[in-house]
């Protein structure tokens, strides 16, 4: 079994983004830089489902596109058990979109032969989440997304678990070959300082998109295209005006409180059943409740 990782390096956030409202790139020069944790979380799926098939004798190849400073978290998969790694560079690159980084990474993973591949849902910086769809669509296989945590698996699929929102989790069998998306807080294992050393002396592997098959054409911007970049806006809440004859301060504050909802509760009282029905009640008012099947 084959298995590739795409790693992406991505803008560190715990610092402060600087892009502007009418631009469609997140500026990374001079700005920290770190593995995407989906990607990271990815990798350590990858590395359990290698130790869940070690009849398989599976194989992990990494594949980052970018410059030489990618090579680090490479190395860093290297260090932790993957067993090769490619990156996928020309001297011209300039930014992508997500269809031609699908379309590069299907060359790749056709090109290697891979049964699965893992990829992170959705990047730090970007946050498309568009990479592993299509590249699933690219290579016509089925595509599983916003994995949190693998169950079991053998060589005809994998038993997955999926976030699907507001907390609830969905279990889900993937059959084989397939393209799976990893959501997580992207937290790996230690090396050892050995392994790290072997890490730094494996070969990286450096592909063109010549070496794919690409030609020119086939790299500029496809029919998905990023308009902008914003910061989501607060709700506006209209509110009455105070009096004029109220004093400064007490207009200011009569302000600020119409702009904020005030917490409010309710007492329940009566049996231990009649309080379940009202809270059910209630709940269910609220759309709280899933919906009955």
């Amino acid at each position: 079994m084959k298995i590739i990782v795409c790693l992406k390096e991505v803008v560190d956030i715990r610092l402060s983004l600087d892009f502007g409202l009418s631009h469609r790139v997140v500026f990374q020069e001079g700005q920290p830089l770190r593995l995407n944790p989906d990607d990271a979380s990815a990798l350590d799926m990858a590395l359990q489902l290698k130790s869940l098939f070690q009849d398989a004798k599976p194989e992990i190849t990494l594949v980052s596109i970018g410059p030489e400073g990618v090579e680090t978290y490479l190395r860093q998969g290297l260090a932790l058990g993957a067993d090769t790694a490619v990156r996928l560079w020309w001297e011209d690159m300039g930014e992508m979109s997500p269809p031609i980084k699908a379309n590069l990474l299907a060359r790749a993973a056709s090109l290697l032969g891979a049964d699965l591949v893992f990829t992170g849902a959705s990047s730090l910086d970007t946050g498309h989440g568009q990479v592993g769809p299509m590249l699933a669509a690219r290579l016509a296989r089925p595509c599983t997304t916003e994995v949190t945590a693998l169950e079991s698996g053998d060589r005809n699929g994998l038993t997955v678990v999926r976030d699907i929102g507001r907390g609830a989790r969905e279990r889900v069998f993937c059959p084989l070959p397939a393209v799976i998306t990893v959501k997580g807080e992207g937290k790996l294992p230690y090396a050892s300082l050995d392994r790290l050393m072997e890490g730094q002396e494996k070969e990286i592997r450096r592909l063109s998109p010549a070496d794919l098959g690409l030609s020119e054409a086939e790299l500029k911007d496809g029919p998905a295209r990023v308009a902008g970049l914003s910061f989501p806006r607060p709700r506006t809440k209209k509110v009455p005006t105070p009096a004029s004859s109220l004093p400064a301060f007490d207009r200011i504050l009569k302000l600020l409180e119409g702009g904020i909802s005030r917490r409010q509760g309710l007492i329940l009282s009566g049996s231990s059943t009649e309080l379940a029905a009202r809270l059910l009640a209630l709940l269910d008012e609220e759309g709280r409740l899933p919906p009955a099947r």
